[in-house]
């Protein structure tokens, strides 16, 4: 748990994570590639800050940390942590209706909650299918950086 506990801390001190958002993708896109779904991942997100920032989205980017998950399917699935900075739930809720609209999702592929109290209880949410091995090795090819995902320089 040493692993897990260390990554709770570093979301916190890194993301201040105010919202959790979860992607479902649609039936056409879900898939048993965790690179086909990235790629499905990253549309949804450009479009998302793209729709908060306009034309400079990557240079004011929103950083957040996506956690990929199978859950009881053999398709992936995203939750992501952020902090929303300026924006308000509203206009954040806003954005994700403008991006169900424009990729034509359903209404159930995008949920933005906020994250009133237990910060803790949400960050273990997100990382529940992390498996720690022996010598703390973890899988980290299921931790998404927003950096990484938008190929961003880290500032």
């Amino acid at each position: 748990m040493f692993v897990k506990d260390e990554l709770n801390k570093w979301i916190e001190k890194t993301y201040n994570p105010k919202y959790l958002m979860t992607v479902q993708l649609p039936d056409n896109w879900k898939s048993k590639s965790l690179d086909n779904s990235i790629t499905h991942l990253k549309m949804i997100m450009r479009d998302f800050e793209r729709s908060l920032l306009h034309r400079h989205w990557n240079k004011k980017h929103i950083q957040f940390i996506a956690f990929a998950e199978k859950g009881l399917s053999e398709e992936w699935h995203f939750h992501l942590l952020f902090n929303g900075g300026e924006f308000t739930y509203q206009e954040l809720k806003t954005a994700i209706y403008r991006i169900i609209l424009k990729q034509k999702l359903p209404a159930y592929s995008l949920q933005i909650d906020e994250i009133k109290d237990g910060v803790v209880k949400v960050e273990c949410y997100t990382i529940k299918e992390i498996k720690v091995t022996d010598y703390n090795h973890f899988d980290s090819d299921r931790i998404i950086l927003s950096h990484n995902l938008f190929n961003l320089e880290v500032k």
